[in-house]
Formats: structure tokens, sequence, C-alpha cells
């Protein structure tokens, strides 16, 4: 990308280089992103003929956050929820298992991550394709969830957008995604102390091609005619990837404790948690 999609600002400055590729900060808005040109609507994270998917990682692992994500959400006896690029579905299982009056429906543009949905997990209303081309009705949704999402799409106002048109009024939407500012003292302590090298996590720079802090991420949500932005800190996915440690479990539970206490004590103004969970609504 040549200019911020925040501001339209082709000023920038380098951050962080990752094997050759520039990650670049805004000297505008301080919004980041990736100086590597991936395509709108990439299909390839899901496939490959010989994918196979750790389980532990995507199912295990991942229940805390879902579990509190839904006793944190997902309070009123019966709604409709929308999760896109739901991956896997078992998102969309959570939902459906452990609040049986609600609706979930998930839409993924990989074809062969649904396959699985469908036949393996059992999904039955986990789609393929492009949400945009769903058509779905407008405002039948009371919550629409990105998990994981928003960083890999270069210019995403056109789908905030749309998604706000399928949202009833004083609908929500849902962002996770890396913190930035966590991420990049996490990969420049990786680099300093074992240099640079291919095949490491640092920022995923061909894959993460918008990196968000608190206040960026805001301003993409406000831009696209939401308001009233929410931060809170969830559990942790409970699996340090790469490592099968139980005490790497613990250990990051424990930063998770020490984060939200942090958040707590500083009115939501500081924080240190590795992921950000950002409601919106719908006016």
């Amino acid at each position: 990308m040549k200019s911020c999609i925040l501001c339209q600002s082709p000023q920038s400055k380098t951050v962080f280089d990752e094997n050759g590729i520039p990650i670049l900060e805004c000297q505008n808005c301080g919004h980041v992103y990736s100086s590597y040109e991936q395509e709108e609507h990439y299909e390839g994270y899901w496939d490959g003929a010989e994918q196979t998917y750790d389980l532990e990682w995507w199912d295990n692992a991942h229940r805390a956050v879902y579990s509190d994500f839904i006793g944190t959400y997902l309070n009123e006896p019966k709604g409709n929820l929308l999760d896109v690029g739901c991956g896997l579905g078992f998102f969309v299982k959570a939902v459906l298992t452990n609040k049986p009056g609600w609706t979930a429906v998930g839409y993924e543009i990989s074809k062969q991550a649904v396959k699985f949905a469908n036949e393996q997990n059992g999904m039955k209303t986990v789609y393929a394709g492009l949400v945009q081309d769903s058509k779905l009705p407008k405002e039948s949704f009371d919550i629409i969830t990105l998990w994981d999402v928003i960083e890999h799409i270069p210019k995403p106002h056109s789908l905030l957008t749309y998604l706000h048109g399928l949202l009833k009024p004083g609908g929500v939407l849902f962002l996770q995604t890396p913190n930035f500012p966590i991420q990049l003292a996490k990969a420049n302590l990786k680099v300093k102390l074992r240099g640079m090298k291919e095949g490491v996590h640092y920022l995923e720079a061909k894959d993460h091609v918008n990196n968000y802090k608190m206040s960026t991420l805001a301003e993409l949500g406000k831009q696209c005619g939401f308001i009233k932005p929410e931060y809170k800190v969830l559990m942790p996915i409970l699996s340090v990837s790469g490592s099968k440690s139980k005490f790497a479990v613990y250990v990051k539970l424990a930063y998770y404790f020490f984060t939200k206490l942090v958040f707590t004590l500083s009115f939501k103004t500081i924080n240190w948690n590795n992921t950000l969970f950002l409601t919106l609504k719908k006016p």
C-alpha cells in the first residue's frame, strides 16, 4: 500500500522491516500498514492441497475466549449473529451450542474451510463466498463479529459500510485484531534476542496488511458510520503458537490478568493486552 487508508496521507516512516518488507506508520494520523501489496480478497489462508488443521489450536484453545465473548455480549435470550471470515466454523458452533435461542450464520471466502465447517463440524449455516455477495436481508442482525479478519483486508471501508447496513438499529459490530503496539514490542524483542530469520512470526507483513491501535481501529469504525467504541479485555487463546508447553499457557494467562487489571485501573485508557476487542454500535 502506498498511502494511509484512514487519512490518505502518503507520508510515512518505517517502524519495522520484516525480511525486506517495510511496515509503515502514517506520519499524519499514526495508522500502521504493511507495504506489501496483498490482493483484496485473498483466499489462500485456509487452502492447500495437503492442508490439515490444528484442531487443538482452532477448537480447544479458542473455547475460553468464545465463552467469554458469549457471556459478555450475548445476554439476550434470542438474537441473530453473523460471523464474517468464520474459518472452520468453531465460533458459529459455540454460539449455537451455548445460546440455543440465537441464530448464527457464518461467511468465509475459503471453500476448503467451509467444506470442513459443513462436513466435519456439522455447521449447515456456514457459507462460502464474499459476504458482500450474500444478499442477506438489510437490518437483520443484532451483532456481527470479525475474529482476526480486519487486519487481513487492504481496504476495509467498503466491507464495514456493507456490514453497517446488515445490522439492526442499535446493533453491534465486534472487531478482534492484534494490538499493534504490543505486537511491535514483541517483534523487536525477538529480533534483539535471535536476529531476523525466515519463517518466524514477527508482524506477519504479508498477511497483516493493516495494523491497528486503539485509536486507529475506533477511527476506522467511525469513518464507516459506527458510534460508541468500547474496548474490553477478554480471555486469551489458551495456547502459544509453536509451543505445546502448559507453562507457556500459564504465563499467557498471568499476563492476561495483569493487563486486565491495568486496563481497569487506568479507566480503559492503557491496553497492554496482546489483542484488541472492540465493539461499535450502529445508531
